[in-house]
């Protein structure tokens, strides 16, 4: 027998439970259920961390172990309900368009768009491409999936989850015509695989998934040419959907980039292994630093373009998208056209420490707007642009307060003035500067790559493996203290920077395809040093499960001209 402590988020203490080993999670529950252990929570249990590690609820349970278990009302909860929702559309596509796949494309308007493709036949894809073309659909069609979906959910059918020998797999997801999955299983070194069924649909999600369909009756699918939206319910309202929201701009960076994808010869990891495998990668990388450079100097031109061009360029993105370097490359791109631009630091403008605002937790929150000296910024910039001089100020975070720079600063009517930082698309940081005289750059690591036709790369996760290489590297910072800093980032974020990005007149993807087999090596022993005990050990175990399917590219393949030099080291920017 093993004892288990039983916690759910609604409870504050943990119960006390002895059951027999190899107890899955889901039958300890129900167990303390019908001892009354527990009441029944509102939202029930959809995955649960044991000792910290995230845990399917069909895992067997072998020694003694504290239990907390997550429902639709938590972020781990609500990445397992969105997998099995995701399970359901697969279902769906297999059902009624049994000769197409479908494709989970990228992040979109709460949701995911997919789009269905033609299942190629043995033989019309090599090593590399392992999609068909895609197929339109109409929206009978998305109807049609939908329609289908829902009898699952009515169905409660059983999610079983499968251990599988990775090559029995492999042969398993070729025999159904799923070379992504094949291929890429065939480069990893894991000996088993873990698996999902529902009726007769076999997949693979990569973290654990809801147990049964019946507890997935909050999704909508959207028809959006030339495919769909699959749309979600979040953590905080896990029981209603937020109205469904257009975002054009971000749709078309992501799509911009798929002819180029297909040229770079890798839709997905399986195909960028299969490069990397054959050593055939450096055209690759060459290929997609070009195309950051051509879209680097296509909005340098579109600035010195205008008729009347704009005097303040603002440059915003969330954390770790390499905004640093786009800068920095945009500089020079400006410069090659006459002209040579002048930086100044949002960030030089805090206010002193004593009257930052504080959040919820009253801790100085340095995301807000109001951290910011919006009428000091604002005076300098007029002054400049007014062709006067100004000492602007330069922050001092250990002291938590700005002194005046001892040089001035002046510029003239060919000097744009850039200015970089979280709120520079919100116009309230610039609000006395017209219209006309701002551009705004929007720069977000856009992954575009897929781990498989239906699982992603989750742009946030590559944010975060860059962040946590940056900050070992130039901050100081271990893993677990980025870790749990994160959550703050994300907030603020979703909070000051998502909700102005349709505002941007032109958005920059900062990702690079082959990107993350090259911090991989960086990052895995970053991960491993998180403690067992540390309630972020169950992040960094994801991260490294992810990460594993990708092999290793070395550094010397990066150029030094690179934006992933700004996470590694070794950028011509820094003078290293």
């Amino acid at each position: 027998m093993i004892k288990l402590q039983l916690t759910i988020p609604q409870r504050e203490a943990p119960v006390e439970l002895t059951v027999a080993k190899g107890t899955t999670i889901e039958e300890a529950y129900r167990s303390a259920l019908e001892e009354n252990l527990l009441q029944p929570p509102a939202h029930p249990p959809l995955m649960a961390f044991v000792d910290h590690h995230a845990r399917d609820l069909r895992h067997r349970l072998e020694l003694d172990a504290r239990v907390d278990l997550r429902g639709a009302d938590d972020g781990e909860g609500m990445r397992a309900y969105r997998r099995a929702v995701r399970l359901l559309l697969i279902a769906a596509v297999i059902d009624t368009f049994p000769d197409k796949t479908v494709y989970i494309d990228h992040s979109l308007s709460g949701g995911f768009f997919g789009v269905l493709r033609q299942t190629p036949r043995a033989g019309e894809t090599d090593g590399r491409l392992l999609l068909g073309p895609t197929i339109p659909c109409s929206p009978d069609d998305v109807a049609v999936l939908e329609g289908r979906m829902r009898e699952l959910v009515a169905a409660d059918e059983p999610v079983e989850l499968l251990s599988m020998k990775r090559a029995e797999a492999a042969a398993e997801f070729e025999r159904l015509g799923d070379r992504t999955k094949a291929t890429l299983l065939r480069h990893m070194t894991k000996p088993t695989v873990e698996l999902y069924r529902v009726g007769g649909i076999l997949d693979s999600f990569y973290g654990p998934i809801a147990p049964r369909t019946g507890l997935l009756k909050h999704f909508d699918l959207v028809f959006y040419p030339p495919g769909f939206v699959l749309r979600f319910p979040t953590h905080e309202t896990p029981a209603e959907l937020a109205p469904f929201q257009e975002q054009k701009k971000l749709f078309h960076i992501f799509h911009e980039y798929e002819d180029w994808i297909k040229v770079l010869g890798a839709e997905t990891v399986g195909g960028l292994d299969h490069l990397i495998a054959h050593d055939d990668y450096r055209e690759l990388v060459l290929l997609a630093e070009a195309l950051h450079e051509k879209k680097i100097a296509q909005i340098a031109d579109t600035i010195a373009g205008h008729h009347h061009p704009p005097r303040v360029i603002l440059i915003a993105g969330p954390s770790s998208s390499g905004k640093t370097t786009f800068t920095k490359r945009l500089e020079l791109q400006l410069t090659v056209i006459g002209h040579r631009p002048c930086s100044i630091s949002v960030d030089d403008y805090f206010l002193p420490r004593e009257q930052t605002p504080l959040d919820e937790q009253g801790e100085p929150d340095f995301e807000r707007l109001e951290a910011i000296n919006v009428e000091a910024l604002n005076r300098d910039l007029l002054t400049l642009l007014d062709g006067g001089r100004v000492h602007p100020p330069r922050f001092d975070f250990k002291l938590g307060r700005s002194e005046p720079s001892p040089e001035p600063l002046c510029i003239d009517e060919n000097t744009p003035l850039i200015l970089e930082g979280i709120h520079c698309l919100n116009d309230e940081l610039t609000r006395a500067i017209p219209a006309r005289e701002k551009f705004k750059i929007y720069v977000s690591c856009l992954t575009q790559l897929n781990i498989d036709n239906h699982n992603r790369v989750p742009t946030t996760d590559t944010r975060l493996i860059r962040r946590i290489c940056r900050d070992a590297r130039y901050r100081g910072y271990d893993a677990l203290q980025t870790l749990k800093r994160w959550p703050k980032v994300r907030r603020g974020e979703s909070r000051y920077i998502f909700p102005f990005q349709e505002t941007a007149d032109v958005m920059f993807n900062s990702a690079l395809i082959y990107e993350l087999a090259v911090l991989g090596k960086h990052i895995r022993p970053l991960l491993a040093a998180v403690p067992e005990d540390a309630p972020e050990r169950a992040e960094a175990d994801r991260l490294l499960s992810f990460i594993a399917f990708f092999l290793d590219l070395p550094d010397e393949a990066v150029p030094h001209t690179s934006l992933l030099r700004e996470f590694i080291g070794g950028s011509v920017f820094r003078g290293e």
